[in-house]
């Protein structure tokens, strides 16, 4: 998926592009971003036969001119020359307490597998209505295929708005296309 990425939407593409692509095309759920502008994400995802609910969560940033300046795949920048991810220091701001916080985010349709997914979250002023001072360690498969879910994949310093672990809800899960592993 980050080959794709990298290569359907060079640096400078429009914010119309990948919505034509990813919305319409692709049929994601377009989410902006509560607190900062320019920055949006289409996120996708797919019930893996009921034993996971894999996401794909591709986020955006924009330009002043409405032209891509970053692009994120769960969390992590694909565009070298892009604008760097937001780094967050991992000490209190002065005066306030920052804090570690075991989180789960459910997932009640993979009844056969993983109705939860584990993470620890950062979060720098411990106030979780601040989006812009939180990172999070988390894990998940590499691959959308309940026959083979592949290597878990690590990820860490992981914007939790950006990531596999974000609470947004798609509009539609999408059913698995291929055949689903015999029943144990």
């Amino acid at each position: 998926m980050s080959d794709y990425l990298i290569k359907q939407f060079p640096l400078q593409t429009t914010r119309q592009v990948l919505r034509r692509v990813l919305v319409d095309q692709g049929h994601a759920t377009l989410i902006s971003h509560p607190q900062e502008v320019g920055v949006e994400k289409y996120i996708y995802d797919i019930n893996l036969c009921n034993i996971y609910i894999w996401r794909w969560n591709v986020s955006a940033n924009y330009d002043h001119h409405g032209q891509l300046a970053q692009l994120y795949l769960n969390g992590n920048p694909l565009h070298s020359a892009g604008v760097p991810k937001r780094v967050v220091p991992k000490k209190a701001e002065p005066g306030k307490k920052s804090a570690i916080l075991k989180m789960q985010r459910p997932r009640p349709e993979a009844y056969k597998g993983e109705t939860q997914l584990a993470y620890l979250l950062f979060d720098r002023d411990s106030d979780l209505k601040t989006l812009h001072d939180q990172v999070l360690v988390g894990a998940g498969p590499n691959r959308a295929d309940p026959n083979n879910f592949g290597k878990v994949t690590a990820y860490t310093d992981v914007d939790p708005w950006r990531s596999i672990f974000d609470s947004d809800k798609a509009n539609k899960i999408n059913a698995f296309a291929g055949s689903c592993p015999a029943a144990k």
